[in-house]
C-alpha cells in the first residue's frame, strides 16, 4: 500500500510539473504574440513605440480553463517613457481581448486585480478596527473625490463602531484632477502625528467642496489655510513640502499602482477587490 501511494504521488508530481512547464511555455508564447500584435499596431501611431512588455498578473477565472492576463507595457510616447496596463484572456486555445459573463453582462476585466499581500496590512496604515481581526479592508481614497466624500465617512464610522471583526487600512490616493488633494493628504499625515484622533475620518466628514471647487482650485495655500482653520492646527507649507511626507505619499501611490488601483474609492476585502464596496457590512454587529 505504501509503495502504491508513493508511486501515485510520484505520478501526480510529474503530471503537475508537466502542466506547470506547459503553462510557462504557453505564457511565453502568449507574451510574444501580444508583443508582435502591439508592435504592429504602434507602427501606425506616430511618436509611439514599445520599449518592453511583461506579464504582471495571471488570474484563474475559474471558468472552463480561462485565465486573465495583465501586461505591463512600457511605451515611448514623444520621447517620454509611459507605463500602461493591457488585458487579454485565454483558455490555452483561444485568445480574446474581452470576456463577458453572459449571466451578469459584466466584464471579467472588473476582477483583474491582484490579491493583496500582507505588506498592505501595516500598522502605519491601520485607522480603525482590530489588527488581529479575522477580516481586513484596504481602502484607497482621495479626500476631494465626491463619491469618496459620500461613502468613505460612513465606511470608516461603521468599522470604528464595530472594531472587533474588521481591520481597516487606509491609503492616500489624491488624484491629479483635484489639484489640492495632495496638500490635504499630507496635512492629514502631519495632523495624525500631532495626535489628532481619527483625522482621516474627520477630513472626509468635512467635505472641502463646501469651501472651494476641488476641480478648479489650484491654490495649495488656500487649501492648507482652510485645513488649519477647521482642525485648529498650524501646519506650514514648509512642513507640507518636507521630503518625509512626499515619500510617504509616493509610497501610498506606489502601493495603489501595484494593486492596479486607478480610481477612488477602491476597496479590497480580505485581500480581494470588492467592486460593491459592501462586503464588510455582513460582519458588522
Amino acid at each position: 500500500m505504501k509503495l502504491l501511494m508513493l508511486k501515485s504521488l510520484t505520478i501526480a508530481s510529474l503530471l503537475s510539473s508537466g502542466l506547470y512547464a506547459n503553462s510557462i511555455a504557453f505564457d511565453k508564447k502568449l507574451l510574444n504574440v501580444e508583443k508582435k500584435k502591439i508592435q504592429n499596431i504602434l507602427k501606425r501611431k506616430n511618436g509611439i513605440s514599445l520599449n518592453s512588455i511583461s506579464i504582471i498578473l495571471k488570474k484563474d477565472l475559474k471558468q472552463d480553463g480561462w485565465y486573465g492576463y495583465a501586461f505591463d507595457l512600457n511605451l515611448k510616447v514623444n520621447n517620454k517613457n509611459v507605463n500602461q496596463k493591457h488585458f487579454i484572456f485565454s483558455n490555452g486555445n483561444m485568445i480574446a481581448p474581452e470576456l463577458v459573463d453572459a449571466k451578469t453582462n459584466s466584464s471579467y476585466k472588473n476582477i483583474m486585480y491582484p490579491d493583496l499581500s500582507f505588506k498592505y496590512f501595516s500598522k502605519e496604515h491601520l485607522i480603525a478596527g482590530n489588527p488581529n481581526a479575522k477580516h481586513t479592508m484596504v481602502l484607497f481614497s482621495d479626500p476631494l473625490c465626491p463619491i469618496c466624500v459620500d461613502e468613505v465617512p460612513f465606511i470608516m464610522k461603521a468599522v470604528m463602531d464595530n472594531p472587533k471583526n474588521i481591520a481597516l487600512y487606509y491609503y492616500h490616493m489624491p488624484l491629479d484632477m483635484h489639484p489640492t488633494a495632495k496638500v490635504l493628504s499630507k496635512a492629514s499625515m502631519i495632523a495624525k502625528e500631532l495626535g489628532i484622533k481619527d483625522i482621516d475620518y474627520k477630513v472626509y466628514n468635512t467635505d472641502f467642496s463646501n469651501f472651494y471647487d476641488p476641480y478648479r482650485e489650484k491654490d495649495n495655500n488656500k487649501a492648507l489655510k482652510k485645513f488649519n482653520e477647521i482642525f485648529k492646527t498650524n501646519i506650514t507649507m514648509s512642513q507640507i513640502n518636507n521630503k518625509k511626507y512626499e515619500d510617504k505619499l509616493n509610497n501610498d501611490l506606489d502601493m495603489a499602482e501595484e494593486a492596479f488601483v486607478n480610481g477612488t474609492p477602491t476597496i479590497f476585502f480580505d485581500g480581494e477587490i470588492d467592486k460593491t464596496r459592501t462586503k464588510y457590512e455582513k460582519y458588522l454587529k
